[in-house]
Parts: structure tokens; C-alpha cells; sequence
């Protein structure tokens, strides 16, 4: 791998080339093979049930940076904030197995994150560059009436997480992320480990303006049974994941305009913002890491790696499980993180 690291723009512009053509054949092979299927959309004009299931709390319109978040609330206001920032493609309902089981000793927040669900979709990519992303929580917690919280998030909002903890470690009293690694050990890595990299064949082909959409949108939305229930890339534990599961991801994906703004999040990826202004010093809040080793998009030796980033962290590995693994397993992750919030 010597000398990788330097040719990695070029070789990521080539790949950004090669899986582009690579995807638009093989898009339009399944069209001349199933043109019927492969345009087949189903109607999704009624709310599913369980996004309005009082159980996991109300749901509330607050307004920070600029933005109008669409929040679901649990629990006592008085109590400790618990905010919940979900990863791609996800929305708040990815978290339905944690508020319940944090809102009795935590106000719980489930956030649809910028350009998701039904909060506001602003319109141009670099929107949603992680500094705008950052600062989105740092304000949502303000207004949200607290000036610290419990800050935990998966994938992409692990991105968010790290670097909210660092610009702002006062608002920050722990952190947990899950399968999602520090930004700096993940470019470490993209750079230097070829297993990595094509893993990361998404964030090239995601760089190809509107044929992504059209991938997702191909055979009624098929691209969300794929990612959650393969035996590839999907839960282990499918019962924690049901077809009526999915169902619900592609109701609110399948909205007029709901694709492109979390897409936009990948193809801000390559942006130098990234890393430029992440503090040299190490996160100091108490941190809880944890990774399921069944991840189809992330290398797992990365989470052993945040030992010089982070100076209070702790790792938890889940053999058995997917990225996808707080709702893969989440009777684990609540133990583990009941476990280290009471630490």
C-alpha cells in the first residue's frame, strides 16, 4: 500500500468513473431485462401507524440554525437530554428501540437530521457539509432548552457526534457512537487499506449526479430490502428488522424529494472540511464505542484505533451483528449503554 495515499485523489476520481459506468449498465440491463419491474412504484399515501405510536413520544417542530427540525420527544423535561442522531439512510424511527427503554431517566430526542423526514430540506449540496451538520446540534440542543446532553449517534450521526464533541465538549456530558469512526481514522484508513476502500464503493458511485436516486426508486424502492434485510449487508437478527419495517423506511423515502438531500451528505464526503478543522487535542468527554463486526461497510479493526483521539473511551464489539446495530440487536446496545451511563 505504499504510496497509495498520495495517488488517492486520482484513483478515487477514477473510481468515481468506473463504478458511475459500472452502475449506469448494470441500471440499464435490469431495465432491458424487466423494464416493467424495474419501474414499478407502489403507492404510500398513508402514514404508517407506528410513526405515530404515542409510545415513542411527541412529535414537535423546533427550530435551530436556521433549519425546522421535526423532533420526537420521551420523557420527563426535567430529566437529562438524550439526543438520538440517526445514520444513512435512516430517520428517527431508527432509534424505536432506544427510547423507550432511556426515557425514564432521560429526555429523550429522536431527530430527523437535516434534509431527512419531515425536517427541512435545504436545497444545494454543500449544505450539507459536516461543519453546517455540527453546528445544526450544537444550536438543536440550545433550543431544545438544555445546555449539555447525552449525545448519541450511529453512522452518519457518529460523524456528526465526533465532531460535536470536539468543537463543543461543554454541551457533550457523554458520548456513545455507534459502528462509525472518528473522521480522521476513517480517512487514515479510505487512504491506506484497499479492503477499505472497496468497501466504500458507495461513496463513489453516490458522487454521479441523479443515478442514485434512480437506483434507490428502481423495483419499488427494492434498494432498502437490500441494505437492511440481505444476508450481505442486512440485519442478523431479522426479526428486529420485518419486511412491515422496511415498508415504513420506504414510505418516507419515497417522498417527493426525500432522496437527494441525504444523498448530499455522501457527496459532501470528499470535502476537505472533513478533517481541516478538527482540534489536535484528543475528545476528553467519556465515550462508548460500539461496533457490530458484521458491518458490509466499515473495516472493524477501526474501532481499536481512537486510543490517541479520545482519552476516557471505551470499545464494545457485538460479533453478531450488523452496522445497522441498534436495531440488530438492541437489547445489547441498551445494556451496553445503560451500562456506561451509569459509569
Amino acid at each position: 500500500m505504499a504510496g497509495y495515499g498520495l495517488l488517492f485523489p486520482l484513483v478515487s476520481n477514477l473510481f468515481i468513473l468506473l463504478w458511475g459506468l459500472l452502475a449506469g449498465l448494470k441500471v440499464l440491463w435490469a431495465i432491458i431485462k424487466h423494464p416493467v419491474e424495474s419501474f414499478k412504484k407502489t403507492a404510500r399515501d398513508t402514514v404508517p401507524p407506528c410513526l405515530q405510536d404515542p409510545a415513542l413520544g411527541e412529535h414537535e417542530f423546533v427550530r435551530a440554525n436556521g433549519i425546522k427540525f421535526h423532533c420526537v420527544r420521551s420523557g420527563d423535561k426535567s430529566k437529562p437530554l438524550m439526543l438520538l442522531l440517526h445514520g444513512f439512510p435512516e430517520f428517527w424511527y431508527s432509534w424505536r428501540f432506544q427510547i423507550p427503554a432511556f426515557n425514564k431517566h432521560f429526555h429523550v430526542v429522536a431527530v430527523d437530521l437535516r434534509g431527512y423526514g419531515e425536517t427541512d430540506r435545504p436545497p444545494n449540496k454543500l449544505d450539507y457539509t459536516l461543519a453546517k451538520l455540527r453546528e445544526d446540534i450544537a444550536e438543536l440542543i440550545s433550543a431544545l432548552g438544555y445546555s449539555k446532553c447525552v449525545l448519541v449517534g450511529h453512522d452518519w450521526g457518529g460523524a456528526i457526534a465526533w465532531s460535536v464533541a470536539h468543537k463543543y465538549p461543554d454541551a457533550i456530558e457523554r458520548l456513545v457512537v455507534l459502528n462509525c469512526p472518528h473522521s480522521k481514522i476513517m480517512v487514515q484508513t479510505l487512504t491506506s487499506t484497499w479492503a477499505q476502500f472497496m468497501k466504500s464503493w458507495y461513496m463513489f458511485m453516490f458522487q454521479i449526479p441523479m443515478l442514485p436516486e434512480f437506483i434507490f426508486r428502481m423495483r419499488d424502492y427494492n434498494y432498502f430490502n437490500a441494505i437492511f434485510r440481505s444476508r450481505k449487508a442486512g440485519v442478523q437478527h431479522r426479526e428486529h428488522f420485518t419486511p412491515e419495517t422496511v415498508e415504513v423506511f420506504k414510505y418516507v423515502f419515497s417522498r417527493p424529494g426525500a432522496l437527494t438531500p441525504p444523498l448530499n451528505y455522501i457527496r459532501c464526503i470528499f470535502n476537505r472540511d472533513h478533517t481541516k478543522d478538527t482540534p489536535k487535542s484528543p475528545i476528553t468527554t467519556p465515550t462508548l464505542l460500539i461496533w457490530g463486526d458484521k458491518d458490509a461497510f466499515l473495516e472493524s479493526s477501526m474501532a481499536e484505533r481512537h486510543s490517541t483521539l479520545v482519552t476516557h473511551l471505551t470499545v464494545k464489539h457485538l460479533a453478531d451483528c450488523s452496522h445497522w446495530v441498534q436495531q440488530d440487536d438492541p437489547d445489547k446496545v441498551n445494556e451496553l449503554m445503560a451500562e456506561f451511563l451509569k459509569q
